[in-house]
């Protein structure tokens, strides 16, 4: 049962990852669970104690940033008396309006359950109503801070009203703990930001006494399920930071709570130094999780300062090293590679859940909030967050050169082939984070390239998650991505939507310079078991493009599977063309040559057609290169990728940055 693990696999191979003393906090969490459903509860039992209601504190003269393309998405977020409002997030229209069905999905057209008590939905396999997250997502209430700043960049006191009946609405249509919107704490965690945010924008003081108490207990709520359900062991990864960070913002500026900020805290600090390494690179292997996390702390921060407590500076450091790292990763027009999953979550939204600049936007909060103007990522318009992380003035600083992040496993090379501007990221990283790696992809020794601040040899992406099925298996194989593949297998054993049995380990074995050429290597073990191989790659980094030396060493294990196939693959964006001439494959991008793709004798080149998920929910077609092995005792190969000239500009060379060295300015270089 392939990419659907029947319910009984499913906890089969979840128990295998857990460790003894997990298991023991699993079944204290079951009795937990099991206590709470023979309780009654209502918002009636969370009534706080008459005390003014919290938010977060919103700099309101930085509407005045916000641009007129942004206010005109957030007036058709915004529902009127004639028509309801839209939210586009997950590839799905939400509609808006204080009648709306919070447990309809809009994929299926079935609701989830609204009665049932929510740690008895089935929602990881029910495959008939679709994927969970699209109702999750609606009820993060992220569009109604959008509803609450157009009201209050336009004084308009209607907007502001229908921002709060969408709140009671959800209120009045989940009591805890009834439904699916209880289950998930990083769900709850959001929920949270987004009341206190609506309530910081629209002002406390026009929400009035009823409604005041109303939203008070269902924060109460909140507050009382994170702490009951904490996210720990193989399940602490950014749910944890989310769950303590929502903790901590709501009880440092809520008088009276019962949650001691501090506790949540002591987390916080502990959790930067686990899920972000000391290179910068976020553990889960995941770019837009990396800074989905740097959000939250950003988060964090602000309110810690507000209250004259700051965080100690070493984790203020720890995220600036994120900042950093997904700094070296953006190319010269705010993009990224889509490495391991990303499911567009953010903690402050803007309009609409698809963001491509959300990167470069939380790495100029980080700017903003740490002072380091030196790596700023200005690309977009100002978003929501600003107004509470701040945003730094001034263009965008230029980064060159070769680094190599070794702890979190990545090479990133900035320069210029044949008068392009380049990126290349090389992947020699771990699976992904904790002992399910949930949101890790089999892509050890991947490779991906741009081309004048444009993605070309790109990540198959992500596409779905608990209703993916095969397709998010597909996604996440070796076989979609830019590295060798034996048999079709898989580097790494797949056992479920975010689980992984047996895991590839990477190993980076070197960085040299020879002139203006820079030699990166690496190997994986993940062929090691059955084939009795070890996989090394070195990219070769060059004025002109790139060569890619593939080898297969012997371990001296005798192999338990036959040798079937050897493939190398390359997955283009699909704005990339190819064509196969004689021995090359020459790659284009409208009627422009970009690339040619040689390789050594000994193997077929072939065009396959691929999938190519740009967005959560969206899949497109794209062209897959691939070499195959003629002889498979053949145990070397060589392929030469070989960039076309642009216009003329000064070359700059791929030297080697150190990892402390300050990043020159090379504006004067013609680099853009």
């Amino acid at each position: 049962m392939a990419g659907s693990f029947g319910k009984l696999g499913w906890y089969v191979n979840r128990l295998r990852a857990m460790s003894i003393p997990e298991l023991g906090h699993r079944l204290r969490e079951a009795g937990k669970r099991r206590i709470s459903a023979t309780r009654s509860y209502g918002y009636s039992a969370f009534a706080a104690e008459a005390t003014d209601l919290p938010f977060l504190p919103v700099d309101a003269g930085g509407l005045g940033l916000i641009d007129a393309d942004t206010r005109s998405l957030w007036r058709s977020v915004a529902p009127t008396a004639t028509r309801p409002g839209v939210y586009r997030a997950l590839a799905h229209d939400f509609g808006l309006s204080k009648e709306m069905d919070w447990h309809l999905d809009p994929a299926s057209g079935l609701r989830w359950p609204d009665t049932a008590y929510c740690f008895d939905i089935d929602f990881r396999h029910d495959r008939l109503r679709g994927d969970v997250k699209l109702v999750w997502e609606l009820n993060r209430l992220q569009f109604v801070p959008v509803i609450a700043a157009l009201s209050r960049l336009e004084n308009d006191d209607e907007l502001a009203q229908s921002a709060l009946d969408l709140i009671e609405s959800w209120i009045d249509a989940n009591p805890p703990f009834k439904g699916i919107n209880w289950i998930s704490g990083i769900e709850l965690a959001l929920r949270v930001v987004s009341i206190l945010l609506t309530i910081g924008l629209i002002g406390r003081d026009r929400v009035g006494g009823r409604l005041s108490r109303k939203i008070g207990a269902c924060l109460a709520a909140h507050e009382y399920w994170l702490k009951r359900f904490p996210s720990r062991y193989s399940s602490a990864n950014n749910h944890l930071i989310a769950e303590e960070a929502a903790l901590f913002i709501l009880g440092t500026l809520w008088q009276g709570t019962a949650t001691d900020p501090l506790q949540a805290r002591d987390v916080l600090i502990a959790e930067a130094f686990r899920q972000i390494y000391d290179d910068g690179v976020g553990a889960e292997q995941s770019p837009t999780y990396t800074a989905f996390t740097c959000e939250w702390y950003l988060l964090a921060f602000r309110v810690a300062e507000a209250a004259g407590a700051p965080f100690p500076d070493d984790v203020v450091a720890r995220i600036t090293a994120a900042g950093e790292h997904l700094r070296w990763v953006l190319d010269g027009a705010g993009n990224h590679p889509r490495i391991g999953d990303d499911d567009e979550g953010r903690v402050i939204a803007s309009g609409a859940g698809h963001e491509p600049f959300y990167v470069a936007s939380i790495v100029s909060g980080i700017a903003a909030v740490t002072g380091r103007s030196d790596i700023a990522a200005v690309y977009g318009a100002p978003q929501l967050r600003n107004l509470l992380v701040g945003r730094p003035a001034g263009a965008p600083a230029s980064f060159v050169g070769t680094r190599t992040f070794e702890r979190g496993g990545y090479t990133v090379s900035r320069s210029q082939m044949s008068g392009r501007e380049s990126l290349v990221v090389f992947d020699h990283g771990p699976l992904g984070y904790l002992s399910i790696a949930a949101h890790g992809h089999a892509d050890a020794l991947s490779l991906m390239l741009h081309l004048d601040a444009k993605p070309v040899l790109v990540d198959a992406g992500t596409y779905l998650y608990h209703s993916g099925g095969r397709v998010r298996d597909r996604l996440r194989g070796t076989a979609a991505h830019n590295t060798i593949c034996i048999n079709g297998a898989d580097q790494s054993e797949i056992s479920g939507a975010f689980n992984w049995r047996r895991k590839a380990v990477s190993k980076y074995l070197g960085l040299r310079e020879a002139g203006s050429d820079v030699h990166v290597s690496a190997q994986h073990d993940g062929y090691a078991r059955d084939h009795g191989l070890l996989c090394e790659r070195t990219v070769t980094i060059d004025p002109t493009g790139l060569t890619v030396t593939d080898k297969l060493l012997a371990t001296g294990d005798e192999a338990s599977k036959p040798l079937v196939s050897i493939d190398i693959g390359f997955l283009l964006h699909p704005d990339c063309s190819a064509r196969i001439e004689g021995a090359a494959i020459v790659v284009t991008c409208g009627d422009e040559v970009l690339m040619r793709f040689t390789s050594a004798r000994g193997v077929t080149a072939t065009l396959e057609n691929a999938e190519y998920s740009p967005a959560f929910g969206v899949m497109q077609s794209a062209t897959r290169l691939v070499f195959h092995a003629n002889d498979l005792q053949t145990r070397e190969f060589s392929t030469r990728i070989e960039v076309q000239s642009a216009a003329i500009r000064e070359r700059v060379s791929p030297a080697l940055q150190p990892d402390l060295a300050p990043v020159p300015n090379l504006a004067a270089a013609g680099l853009r």
